[in-house]
């Protein structure tokens, strides 16, 4: 089995919310491991966006924006030049 990049389940989830919340951390570990196939892994900040969609708070599309709006900010011109914490992330 792929190792989870996420914490695990909360205890007290019925079968169908534990169910959900397998498909969605399935589904988030396959895109870390298609990105990271191709470089490095994505930052802690677009993985704790991630960890708040395999947790159910966030819905995909609004899991995208988040990621969407903290990659413009840290990359359109103008920006704040990346820390080598950044740079080490990338």
């Amino acid at each position: 089995m792929m190792k989870s990049f996420f914490t695990p389940a909360p205890a007290g989830l019925d079968a169908e919310q534990l169910a959900a919340r397998q498909e969605r951390e399935r589904g988030a570990n396959n895109s870390i491991a298609i990105l990271m196939s191709n470089g490095p892994a994505p930052s802690p900040e677009s993985v704790a966006i991630m960890q708040r969609y395999v947790d159910g708070e966030l819905s995909i599309d609004e899991a995208i924006e988040l990621n969407d709006a903290l990659l413009l900010a840290r990359y359109q011109p103008g920006a704040a030049p990346a820390s080598s914490e950044d740079q080490a992330t990338r």
